[in-house]
């Protein structure tokens, strides 16, 4: 489909990572439409929608929690819309859609012409928070799951061994840089896509070339993400042998039928085994995701999905809410009629109450609104310090970080990657100045996903009257029955937990507004 010059120029900031999802909804959207061009004005009205804007009630994803490949703000006019609907059923109808997936406030874009510079003075800096990331990305993967909004290039090992080759000469620039030397790194985190995707010699040269050029803290955490899908006993013996301590496998669901609808291949008892194998070696920290809402998934298989990670004895377990992206494959499917229909947003809520409540009665020790750990070796560092005062240099194509007040995305389109890396230059494609008051949403980010926000200390931290300025959105909040005020401390109901990220959210939101020109960046 034809794009005008204005409308591919504005495309440009949307985030590598989403930018493959985002295009395929903004053209559906506009074949929807009945368009033959796009141009800024339909490429607003598609962000729009694809930012969870109204959903029709003839649309057949009506009533799914629709999933945002950019975060969402309110057009908010007074402080009434920042309300939760008034409702004796918190749980379900306190909001009326999820607003975003992780709660985040408003920036201003870097002009591309001053990343680098922009870039260059932050690295030749030694300032900067003493708590430190890397992520590192692989943006393959082997097949193109149904769920997913992040897919980017399917697995050649051609363009993988070219694409590691770039990686760590990426590496090895970013490594020279001041701030890369001064401080340890606290962890370290390959995603993707799917990094186990990559050959075993590619797994080992990678982490090594992180040992290698990077300090890292005697504790450091070292993730590597992946499927069980061709993660063969020689992959995960060079992992573990070059230094992975942490794996965090996509499961998903062990329903095989389920599994095989949504494009995985596995079947369930195959997962089982290559866990297992995984955890008998005793060399590093297992940990699993599970999608509750999936197509075909009732709430008895969703049961069936928890016990059968806890019987397995695993280290930890995330609990994700299934996103229905515009445009995507998943939506697709469920539109023919060859998928049935997902779980509404109201139901997903019970089945986020029921894993709660399994996850309790088993003793597991939470660690955030969605995250489990059985042991203390897991302690999903990477997660929790990136909500939080950290700072976090990106690698490899399609990659997001944040360094001071700046946060830097890395080009999403590989040629474009490999003649950056070729000519010695940063690969950045998009960069964003965060507000002065940037730490403050942080701090807001981290303790609400933990179940908590202690107003009272971060009002210390932040020179700001937080409980006062907040007063008439939290009283409406404890009313409704999402929180409960303590002290200066909120505290998530079990309803609060489960609409967590609207309510960061808009507390980000109604500072920044109350704040005004205060806090632009």
């Amino acid at each position: 489909m034809e794009w005008t010059p204005e409308a591919k120029e504005a495309f440009k900031q949307v985030p590598p990572a989403v930018q493959a999802m985002a295009k395929t909804g903004i053209e559906s959207y506009a074949r929807d439409k009945g368009l033959g061009v796009i141009d800024i004005e339909a490429l607003e009205k598609a962000g729009s929608t694809l930012m969870g804007g109204h959903v029709n009630g003839k649309d057949k994803t009506s009533g799914l929690n629709v999933g945002v490949n950019r975060r969402h703000t309110m057009q908010l006019t007074d402080v009434k819309s920042f309300f939760a609907n008034d409702t004796e059923d918190p749980l379900h109808d306190a909001f009326d859609r999820k607003m975003t997936v992780h709660a985040m406030p408003k920036g201003k874009p870097i002009k591309q012409e001053a990343l680098q510079k922009s870039w260059d003075k932050i690295m030749n800096s030694k300032e900067g928070l003493p708590v430190r990331n890397l992520y590192i990305h692989i943006p393959f993967c082997e097949t193109h799951c149904r769920f997913c909004g992040f897919y980017q290039n399917p697995y050649r090992s051609d363009s993988a061994e070219k694409y590691i080759d770039a990686l760590i000469q990426e590496m090895e620039l970013t490594a020279k840089k001041t701030f890369a030397r001064y401080l340890p790194f606290q962890s370290v985190y390959f995603g993707g896509g799917t990094p186990t995707a990559l050959s075993s010699t590619s797994l080992a040269r990678l982490v090594s070339a992180v040992k290698n050029l990077f300090p890292l803290s005697n504790d450091c955490e070292i993730t590597l993400e992946g499927r069980t899908y061709n993660f063969t006993h020689e992959k995960i013996e060079a992992a573990m042998s070059a230094g992975i301590n942490r794996i965090s496998i996509g499961v998903q669901s062990f329903d095989t039928g389920i599994r095989k609808s949504l494009g995985r291949k596995e079947t369930k008892e195959k997962v089982i085994e290559t866990l297992r194998c995984l955890k008998d070696s005793g060399r590093a920290v297992v940990i699993i995701d599970l999608i509750y809402g999936l197509p075909g998934q009732t709430l008895e298989v969703w049961e069936e999905d928890i016990k059968t990670f806890l019987s397995l004895e695993l280290d930890g377990c995330d609990f994700y809410q299934l996103n229905v992206f515009r445009g995507g494959p998943l939506e697709k499917a469920v539109s023919k009629g060859s998928l049935p229909k997902p779980a509404t947003l109201k139901e997903q809520a019970d089945y986020y109450v029921r894993g709660v409540e399994l996850m309790d009665a088993a003793h597991y020790r939470r660690l955030s609104t969605s995250h489990w750990a059985r042991t203390t070796r897991e302690r999903s560092l990477y997660n929790l310090f990136s909500r939080g005062r950290s700072e976090c240099i990106p690698l490899g194509s399609g990659a997001g970080g944040w360094i001071k007040d700046c946060f830097f995305f890395v080009e999403g389109d590989l040629d474009v990657y490999f003649k950056a890396i070729e000519a010695g230059q940063n690969p950045f494609s998009f960069g964003m100045k965060r507000p002065g008051k940037d730490l403050l949403y942080r701090d807001i980010s981290y303790e609400m996903e933990s179940g908590y926000c202690d107003l009272k200390k971060i009002s210390s931290l932040s020179h700001l009257d937080l409980l006062g300025v907040l007063e008439p959105v939290l009283s409406q909040w404890e009313k409704a029955g999402l929180i409960n005020l303590s002290d200066g401390c909120i505290y998530l109901t079990t309803a609060g937990e489960f609409w967590t990220v609207n309510l960061a959210q808009i507390m980000i939101d109604f500072l920044q507004e109350e704040l005004g020109k205060e806090d632009l960046p």
